[in-house]
């Protein structure tokens, strides 16, 4: 049995720092928010939101901006892309709403902002004043109304109007495509300085930035090739923006083209293309501010996840549920993100005051808010579940280490060291200990299938030097360690707060696996690192692995 050195040394590195006196920033965890057709109205937002974070599913929504005009009429004003005026004085009853509304767990929330109708004259200085008045508005109205800020979507819904293609603009035959470049860099500068004039740290969220037009990059002419793109112009609007925006704005690109990823791996190859690729389209002088202040997150179309496989906007199954592949798709999404992870849904709803014709997600798709709690935190529903589950449905042979063995070892548990390691496990009553151990594991291996999902935990207790962990392995049916699925170590959970536990104290290392679909073996690691002498000791007991649904 071969195991990397590294892996062991990598596990203690992060003791060191996040269980010892030292302390290290952290970047921002990717989070999920619900969008869609039952996006709610300010109103609503207000009225349905104990019933929304009651899902325990969304770090936040996007919201559908409306105005209250002087006559007592509400209007919708998510397309700002038009030339008419707007007065500060229509938002009020909707600030007063969003004020009223006081979100303790679903705090990332965005009010929309679309490109349309998008039939706007690049070069009418009048009608962008009104364009850029939009933009102020709705910035303004995100910030005093608490919100995150603000969802922008560039995709034009009405045709033959579309703001960002340049073919399409009824002046282009006036124009060049460069001269229509430099106006929509300056449209953009427009933009921002009154975005951030009202709220300086705002974060614009989106459907899609570049994500659309990074294929173009294999046709060696990016210019050439984007004159005739829906979203040529695009580069232009958002190189404005960079020209101007302060560093404390943060932009998440949404990556709409992910609505029919299925896999790690396209998650994984769109946020490295879009971070590596995407400054390609925007001016030498702002790739550092775009380096530091641009983020990538994923879009899940949850219709396809439950649309027919005759559907031209369907996802396989994989031999999966529709929520299983959901869970399977988010977590790989999140995975992959630094932005947001976003969830569209257009037949079904997850706000109660949504089209009351249309039904719930969950039933849509039974599982699906399970689905998407063990995508954001395997680790705390895994902590969740197992208080109910039963000891005798326990995979593991000899897992609560009462039968001892020859060797000292707990009987049906195999024990190996790194070769520079020369410390002693042991079996104690009811336990299983380790002393000296710079680099070693006490396991056990396990036939499983692909797709199959487990819950595994180990109660854990330390003193002295030394990280322990519980470490998840796999192998091909054939008994070959899989290096394309990497391990998954889950650490014991400490409680730093005031009064909480002690390293010394037992504590439990749970979390929720998924077999990949490579693997045959899966192997069951109480894993040890970095203990200097006999005197530092980690102990083992209540070893659990039980099959969950998936």
């Amino acid at each position: 049995m071969k195991i990397r050195f590294s892996w062991f040394a990598q596990c203690y590195a992060f003791a060191s720092v996040f269980l010892g006196t030292g302390s290290l920033l952290l970047a921002q965890s990717p989070m999920m928010i619900a969008t869609g057709w039952d996006s709610p109205t300010p109103s609503r937002f207000h009225s349905e939101l104990a019933a929304f974070e009651a899902l325990n599913v969304f770090d936040g929504t996007t919201i559908s901006p409306t105005r209250t005009l002087s006559n007592g009429r509400t209007v919708p004003c998510r397309n700002a892309f038009v030339d008419e005026p707007w007065q500060w004085d229509d938002f009020q009853a909707e600030l007063a709403d969003l004020l009223a509304a006081t979100p303790s767990t679903a705090t990332e929330n965005f009010v929309f902002l679309y490109a349309n109708p998008g039939d706007v004259d690049w070069f009418d200085d009048a009608a962008w004043e009104n364009v850029t008045e939009h933009w102020r508005l709705l910035a303004r109205l995100a910030k005093q109304g608490n919100l995150r800020g603000i969802l922008f979507d560039a995709e034009p819904y009405h045709p033959p109007h579309s703001q960002f293609r340049y073919t399409a603009q009824p002046n282009a035959g006036e124009y060049s495509f460069e001269e229509f470049v430099a106006q929509s860099r300056k449209r953009g500068q427009q933009v921002m300085r009154a975005v951030t004039e009202e709220y300086p740290d705002i974060t614009i969220m989106s459907y899609r930035l570049f994500c659309d037009m990074i294929p173009t990059v294999q046709t060696g002419d990016l210019e050439q090739s984007i004159q005739t793109h829906t979203y040529g112009l695009l580069p232009g609007f958002l190189d404005g923006w960079l020209d101007v925006a302060p560093d404390t704005i943060s932009i998440c690109e949404g990556d709409e083209d992910a609505y029919r990823f299925n896999s790690e791996a396209e998650f994984n190859h769109a946020y490295t293309s879009i971070k590596l690729q995407a400054p390609r389209y925007l001016s030498p002088e702002n790739q550092a501010i775009f380096r530091q202040i641009f983020t990538v997150g994923h879009g899940l179309y949850l219709d396809a996840h439950v649309n027919p496989p005759e559907s031209s906007w369907y996802i396989d199954r994989d031999g999966s549920t529709s929520a299983g592949r959901l869970r399977a798709n988010a977590s790989a999404a999140l995975a992959a993100s630094d932005g947001y992870v976003w969830l569209y849904g257009e037949r079904a709803r997850w706000w109660p005051g949504g089209k009351q014709t249309d039904p719930t997600w969950e039933e849509k798709m039974p599982g699906a808010i399970q689905a998407l709690r063990l995508a954001r935190d395997p680790v705390g529903v895994a902590t969740e579940r197992l208080g109910s589950i039963e000891r005798d449905a326990n995979l593991l042979a000899n897992g609560d280490m009462k039968n001892g063995a020859v060797e000292g070892l707990p009987a049906q548990w195999w024990a190996w060291q790194e070769e520079t390691s020369h410390g002693k496990f042991a079996h104690q009553p009811s336990q299983a200990t380790a002393n000296g151990v710079l680099s070693g594991v006490l396991g056990q291996t396990l036939d499983v299938q692909p797709g199959e999902c487990y819950l595994a935990s180990t109660q854990v207790r330390s003193s002295g030097n030394g990280f322990a962990c519980l470490t998840i392995g796999w192998k091909s049916a054939e008994g070959k360690w899989l290096h394309r699925s990497p391990h998954q170590r889950f650490g014991p959970t400490v409680d730093n707060g005031p009064g909480g536990s002690h390293p010394s104290d037992w504590a439990t290392a749970v979390g929720w696996i998924q077999v990949p679909e490579d693997a045959g073996q899966l192997v069951f690691m109480l894993s040890v690192s970095g203990q200097l002498s006999e005197q530092d000791e980690a102990a083992f007991r209540d070893c659990l692995l039980v099959k969950q649904p998936n």
